[in-house]
């Protein structure tokens, strides 16, 4: 029960009170002082405060946890701190319980100068905040940690948005930050662009927080690569942190993999984890799926040709938990792109050996299993750069002089049980030095060396230096040379050449004037023809022909050997010499 009204007067006038502005709390409201003091004390609180700052406090709403102080000037009795019990009430001297929960400080002041009206003449009254509670925030939608949170205030500094979105674990990589929600309990809000915040610094985007406040981060329509390259660099977005994904499609180890940690987890990081892209890989065309806390999907298209060809970093997206990587199959292979990736560090890697077939004009058609080059030294993956072509056609022992070089074909087995044909012009890497020509190769390939249907020997000479040409080939040189019998030669050797490679005509056996060339051929038939033989010809098919592995070269015997050594098995060994000289008397 309240006791009896008992005026109690301030013993000050104006003029005495408002030397003691100085002395006031700034986050104090007074009530009762003339227009002159009011005007002193409100200059004496803006010195002290920011903008932003006062007008949190303006705007702070009283409730359960908060430590005030209630003065009432020049009554020390009525004055004191207190807590706002959990009803939202205060006790004060004099006047009982008073219900501050909701108010603002003017509100109040005003409340409890009314309450103390009847008993002080002219009171004036000033309520400080010293202790805010705890407030606490609501942060849904696309953030890590959604929930409620409970913010200690140090200094009675208010938590902004950007500082609440950390506390549930930033922002995800699905969120529209520049359409976020804060709902208040009066009824009022507003929408924040941090976009704004990120672009351009500014602060009004970030504002402060009061107790109750709804934060709600939407989902993003349309992903833009670029913005999230921006995004992902902000301070309310959480950094290298380890993240699960998927990758699966047109990478040597599809499947699930942890990435980041000390470094960003990015889609180059998580195909790396992966041991790189097939040569099969469409990169330009690459897929990241990503949930949202909807339950929803985001399709974000990249194109890493782009990071390789003009330094895109952009395209290189930063991964979030939950993400799925599509590598999809290539429809068509352009050896150029082929041999690009093959640089890139997320680029083709062989971790295992590689099986691969080949067929037709080399020395020995079969299948082989080759190993990958400098797969002990590659930082991506583990693997190293996948054998090439040539290499495939050297291991089989080189091409033979029939093969058609310019319409070599791989076909190539896909994920999807499909084959794809790639064309492959060898010739332009020997003309031009197109190293796009000499594709990497993955496992299962087979590899076609058609046969020419003409060969040019200008072109046969340029081909027999190539690497994938075989080093030297053996011919067979018999007959009347000095050194008859089988020799080494480099590959579309001359005629002429494999002749004095063993030795030359035999002087006084050889039948200088023309050769035998005898041939297998590939259809299990023998060709056989004379050729005239002149040292002074290059090389052409028709007097200097190219030869070709396991040719036979006969170079028969003169006329006159031809006599003599019938005569001479005629004759006895005794009377071979003197018959001789008898027979060749007959010509003179």
């Amino acid at each position: 029960m309240k006791k009896k009204p008992q005026y109690i007067s301030n013993r000050f006038s104006t003029t005495k009170i408002c030397p003691l502005v100085s002395f006031l709390l700034v986050t104090s409201v007074t009530v009762g002082l003339g227009a002159e003091c009011q005007a002193q004390i409100t200059s004496a609180k803006t010195a002290n405060q920011t903008p932003q700052l006062l007008a949190q406090q303006a705007a702070y709403t009283l409730g359960s946890g908060d430590r005030v102080r209630v003065d009432v000037f020049d009554v020390p009795e009525y004055s004191g701190e207190y807590l706002v019990l959990i009803d939202g009430s205060i006790n004060l001297p004099i006047i009982g319980s008073v219900n501050v929960r909701g108010l603002t400080l003017p509100q109040a002041t005003q409340r409890i100068t009314r309450e103390y009206t009847p008993y002080v003449r002219r009171p004036i009254v000033t309520v400080s905040l010293l202790q805010p509670r705890p407030i606490k925030v609501a942060v849904a939608g696309e953030v890590n940690r959604p929930g409620s949170f409970k913010v200690n205030l140090e200094n009675s500094e208010f938590p902004t948005l950007t500082q609440a979105i950390t506390l549930a674990g930033g922002t995800t990589g699905a969120a529209d930050v520049s359409s976020i929600q804060i709902r208040r309990q009066a009824g009022s809000g507003q929408v924040v662009n941090l976009l704004a915040l990120i672009r351009s610094g500014d602060l009004s985007q970030d504002p402060l927080l009061r107790d109750g406040d709804e934060i709600f981060v939407p989902t993003k329509n349309n992903i833009d690569p670029r913005e999230l390259r921006q995004i992902e660099a902000a301070s309310f977005v959480p950094q290298n942190q380890p993240r699960e994904i998927a990758i699966v499609g047109e990478v040597s180890r599809p499947g699930t993999y942890t990435v980041g940690g000390e470094t960003p987890p990015t889609v180059t990081r998580a195909i790396q984890a992966a041991g790189g892209v097939t040569p099969m890989a469409e990169v330009s065309s690459i897929i990241v799926r990503r949930p949202t806390r909807q339950g929803g999907e985001q399709v974000i298209a990249l194109d890493l040709l782009q990071l390789l060809r003009q330094g895109d970093l952009t395209q290189d997206l930063i991964l979030q938990q939950g993400d799925t990587i599509l590598i999809p199959t290539a429809s068509q292979i352009d050896p150029a792109e082929n041999r690009q990736l093959a640089d890139a560090t997320f680029g083709i890697r062989a971790v295992e050996p590689v099986k691969v077939a080949i067929v037709g004009e080399v020395t020995r058609p079969g299948s082989y299993t080759l190993s990958a080059e400098g797969g002990s030294s590659q930082s991506s993956g583990g693997g190293g750069t996948p054998p090439s072509l040539t290499q495939a056609i050297q291991t089989a022992g080189g091409i033979t002089a029939l093969a058609d070089v310019r319409q070599v074909e791989i076909r190539r087995p896909t994920r999807q049980g499909t084959e794809r044909v790639i064309a492959i012009n060898l010739w332009q890497l020997l003309q031009s030095g197109d190293l796009a020509q000499d594709l990497l190769l993955q496992d299962g390939d087979t590899i076609v060396i058609p046969t020419a249907t003409a060969i040019d020997p200008a072109e046969a000479a340029n081909l027999a230096e190539a690497s994938f040409s075989p080093e030297t080939i053996l011919v067979n040189v018999v007959g009347e040379v000095k050194n008859p019998g089988a020799v080494e030669v480099p590959p579309n050797t001359p005629l002429n050449q494999a002749i004095l490679a063993a030795g030359g005509f035999d002087n006084t056996r050889a039948r200088r004037g023309s050769v035998e060339l005898i041939r297998l051929n590939p259809n299990g038939t023998v060709a056989k023809r004379d050729i005239s033989v002149d040292f002074a010809e290059g090389i052409n098919p028709e007097n200097n022909p190219p030869l070709r592995p396991g040719d036979v070269v006969v170079v028969n015997r003169s006329t006159l050997t031809r006599v003599s050594d019938t005569l001479g098995t005629i004759l006895s060994p005794v009377g071979r010499f003197f018959s001789l000289f008898n027979f060749l008397g007959i010509f003179q």
